[in-house]
């Protein structure tokens, strides 16, 4: 199977990072996650080839190295990204595609090949939540074209809609590695909780960046007398 991955530039992503990593940090983190997916994806027994939908030129140089294809973003927007490299192994003559976000540095390749035997040979739609269930961090489609893509608020429900009006079944799968996007200070301290090889881990760790995360806070209750 075909896996899609759009990947904003690295300049622009992960704003909601600003408050404890530079922008040199936040496109050389992005970097590192987009390794660990490729990395992942390359190691899958499942997966028989690699569409990277970017306008980053560095990760051109990313896909190239673990053999992926490279796309020139259309369009900055992720649903019509992933509609583009749909489009694109739809040509080549793929009648199934796996969607993974650029941003998911736990990803192993038993969680990609896990999605890719539980969706089958049959029509329908696989979805893998983000962490709240509110988010889609794994997408498989058969047909490529089977429904239009609703990347936003809400996506997880978005899909799973779209695939019940066009009278086909939905399949979900809860992954852990999968299931951990990584956008704000809250999802780092989630991430340094794991101890696995990651190249995003590795930086994080070189930069010490558990130095900087906000300290929890614990809410009293007062007993009003």
């Amino acid at each position: 199977m075909w896996a899609i991955v759009p990947i904003k530039q690295f300049g622009v992503a992960k704003q909601r990072l600003a408050a404890i990593l530079s922008n040199g940090e936040r496109v050389a983190l992005a970097a590192a996650m987009l390794r660990d997916v490729l990395a992942a994806l390359k190691s899958s027994a499942r997966v028989s080839g690699i569409v990277v939908v970017s306008k980053e030129p560095a990760a051109r140089e990313l896909a190239d190295e673990f053999g992926a294809y490279y796309l020139a973003e259309d369009a900055n927007d992720l649903s019509l990204a992933v509609a583009q490299g749909g489009a694109y192994v739809a040509a080549l003559g793929a009648t199934s595609m796996l969607m993974v976000p650029g941003d998911v540095p736990l990803l192993v390749a038993g969680e990609v090949d896990c999605l890719i035997d539980a969706h089958g040979e049959r029509r329908g739609l696989t979805l893998a939540p983000d962490r709240d269930a509110a988010g889609t961090n794994g997408l498989i489609a058969s047909p490529v074209n089977l429904i239009p893509f609703c990347y936003g608020i809400n996506s997880f429900q978005a899909h799973a809609d779209a695939a019940r009006l066009a009278d086909a079944p939905v399949r979900v799968l809860e992954l852990e590695g999968l299931a951990l996007d990584i956008d704000t200070p809250e999802d780092i301290r989630s991430l340094m909780a794991y101890d696995r090889p990651s190249a995003a881990l590795r930086y994080l760790g070189d930069i010490e960046v558990e130095s900087r995360l906000p300290p929890r806070h614990n809410v009293a209750c007062a007993i009003a007398r």
